[in-house]
């Protein structure tokens, strides 16, 4: 398996320490930093090598989890945001996954479900607690008033089988497209929404009424 760094952002020391520990048996997954809150997280971010994902809590103390993702897009993009917390609220769960979260887990999850959670929001797929995934689906199906965000057909027919969970390679397939061709869409599609992920899209594209 490819090698994950990992930073865990949780003020929990009981859970976090629990999370190390976890962690720490699994081969490909190394936890190199743990903060307590989103100030000294940052700031780290800043001066030392950053890792290529980060477990974020979202009640924090002094800034929540869902403010400090919306600076960490600031700061380096590219670091890849697993939200895993108590919050199970429908907006605590939209707002996190339209700052950039590109999972949500719930900390009932377990051991062997947070690892693969981790796989799947590293490879580009999503990671979602089935009550978080309800909620996503709700969404879905309410109507809403629709601001299109000039999406052509296409890029609104990527996002709606994105919403339904299917990965780049299965949206090549549905669509008869080449996976090539997906990306270049979710490159627009990101651009036009104005998000770094699969799940920012999904979350801003439904509260849009698109999909």
């Amino acid at each position: 398996m490819i090698p994950i760094t990992i930073w865990i952002v949780e003020d929990d020391s009981i859970y976090r320490n629990s999370l190390e520990r976890m962690l720490a048996r699994q081969d490909h997954i190394t936890c190199t930093q743990m903060f307590a809150s989103c100030i000294p997280f940052l700031k780290a971010i800043e001066t030392e090598e950053p890792p290529d994902l980060v477990l974020m809590d979202l009640g924090l103390p002094r800034m929540s989890g869902t403010e400090g993702i919306k600076k960490l897009r600031g700061l380096a993009p590219d670091i890849t945001v697993m939200v895993l917390t108590t919050f199970k609220e429908k907006e605590a769960v939209l707002e996190a996954l339209d700052a950039g979260a590109a999972g949500y887990l719930l900390k009932t999850a377990t051991g062997p479900e947070i690892i693969k959670g981790i796989q799947d929001v590293f490879m580009g797929q999503t990671a979602l607690s089935p009550s978080v995934a309800k909620i996503v689906l709700e969404e879905m199906r309410k109507p809403a008033p629709v601001e299109t965000f000039n999406l052509t057909d296409r890029e609104v027919e990527v996002l709606e089988l994105l919403a339904q969970g299917l990965a780049v390679k299965e949206i090549a397939d549905n669509l008869d497209i080449a996976i090539r061709t997906v990306g270049y869409h979710l490159t627009k599609i990101y651009e036009k929404l104005q998000v770094p992920s699969q799940t920012g899209a999904v979350a801003k594209a439904l509260r849009a009424g698109i999909i």
